[in-house]
């Protein structure tokens, strides 16, 4: 969770991507930054959503806005359901458990997804997120990992109006 070190590698990661135009936002975008994003990506754990921050992701979302959301940014302290509403499925603090552990993370098949296609299967170190709040009839599961004998979702995407999310509980490690 060094969320500055997340935020400069990724900054460099997507600054060699030539039709990219990227801008770092600490904490939340400004509302200039919300008015020209065509996707944003989220992995800090937002202490603060609010009525105004949920308001601006709907605006977003309403206009057609992508958002690609990882690990702790699944992560809503009250009222999971609000966050769960907007990008599929939502973690909270004691209702949900979380361990540091290896993992395989399952994929489905068939997706046609292009970030999950050709994958069976993946072993990795991650921390987890389970139960979740929200539908997963709602969200399309593109990967699972069996915890306490249940495959629970880690990866999926949603579609909320014209607005699309990916989200990925894997991300810690």
């Amino acid at each position: 969770h060094d969320y500055p070190a997340w935020q400069k590698k990724w900054m460099t990661l997507l600054g060699h991507a030539s039709a990219v135009t990227a801008e770092e936002a600490w904490e939340w975008p400004t509302p200039e930054q919300w008015r020209k994003a065509n996707v944003i990506v989220f992995y800090f754990w937002n202490h603060d959503w609010t009525a105004e921050r949920y308001q601006e992701l709907d605006d977003y979302q309403a206009r057609g806005g992508g958002a690609v959301v990882f690990h702790a940014a699944t992560i809503a302290d009250t009222e999971p359901e609000k966050l769960a509403a907007r990008i599929g499925l939502s973690a909270q603090p004691g209702p949900t458990k979380y361990l540091h552990t290896p993992i395989i993370l399952n994929f489905i098949d068939p997706t046609n997804n292009a970030v999950t296609s050709g994958f069976k299967s993946l072993k990795l170190i991650g921390e987890p997120y389970w139960p979740m709040f929200g539908d997963t009839n709602r969200i399309e599961v593109l990967a699972t990992a069996d915890m306490e004998g249940q495959a629970r979702p880690l990866i999926w995407t949603f579609q909320k109006g014209k607005g699309r999310v990916f989200a990925s509980i894997v991300g810690h490690y």
